[in-house]
């Protein structure tokens, strides 16, 4: 089976929900990030699981090119259209899977992936990638939401994201990152934590989750043990339906050496 079908699935019939979604196209981190790379304006960035492009968008104006990589179609498309419409001649984007980039070694002074890489199937290889066409001294940054070190807390989140999106893979811990950072020649920096508020009906609403999966969810999160409650903020109505919780995310930098 085609690792990725679950994935392209799951986004082209979503498309539209990541072009215009707030989470997606004006996060805090999208700033976080542009700080962090300190770019002069000659860089050459990829940014992998572009979805509907606002990553690399918001990079458009500190950079000479740009090239958004996604496994959905659907959703190249969107980014594509989004570019024309804003006159952004030096971005483009293609359909290519992070574990198989159709770019030549050391190719690139940025690499960005937000909010992507828990749903790639092979994150190993893809990291070999990201390292392989990152220049040397250049930079790869991360943003995603990553799993407590606190084996039973990871069992628990991993498994809410996964009944919500099917094509969720795995969202780390961050003793996995160092250590993929560490595999990658990837000298990592670790720039900065946070707690991603997420509203239950909107990320219900976001995921297209069907009604006996819902219910499935809501079991769980009512399921939660005191300390994975207070851990992941679970807020609940009087009727003791599920109100919003956050995931833990951050953003990290890797320089290749």
């Amino acid at each position: 089976m085609n690792p990725y079908a679950k994935a392209e699935n799951q986004f082209s019939q979503n498309a539209e929900n990541y072009r215009d979604s707030p989470i997606f196209a004006a996060g805090e981190e999208l700033e976080w990030m542009k700080t962090t790379a300190n770019a002069k304006g000659h860089e050459h960035l990829l940014d992998i699981g572009c979805a509907a492009g606002h990553t690399v968008f918001s990079f458009s104006d500190v950079i000479s090119k740009g090239v958004g990589i996604d496994v959905t179609q659907k959703m190249i498309e969107i980014a594509a259209a989004l570019a024309e419409e804003r006159h952004l001649n030096h971005i483009t984007f293609e359909q290519a899977a992070a574990e198989a980039l159709p770019f030549s070694d050391e190719s690139f002074d940025l690499v960005t992936c937000r909010f992507a890489a828990h749903h790639f199937p092979n994150l190993p290889a893809a990291m070999s990638e990201i390292s392989r066409v990152l220049k040397k001294g250049g930079q790869f940054l991360l943003v995603d939401h990553y799993a407590p070190e606190n084996p039973a807390q990871d069992s628990y989140i991993n498994h809410l994201n996964r009944l919500r999106d099917p094509s969720h893979v795995r969202e780390s811990s961050l003793s996995e990152w160092k250590e993929l950072f560490d595999d990658n020649q990837l000298t990592q920096k670790e720039i900065r934590y946070w707690d991603l508020h997420i509203d239950y009906q909107d990320w219900i609403i976001r995921g297209r989750t069907p009604e006996n999966i819902q219910k499935e969810i809501v079991s769980h999160l009512q399921a939660a043990d005191p300390d994975t409650k207070q851990l992941f903020q679970l807020q609940f109505d009087a009727q003791h339906q599920p109100i919003s919780f956050c995931l833990k995310a951050a953003l990290l930098q890797g320089i290749k050496h």
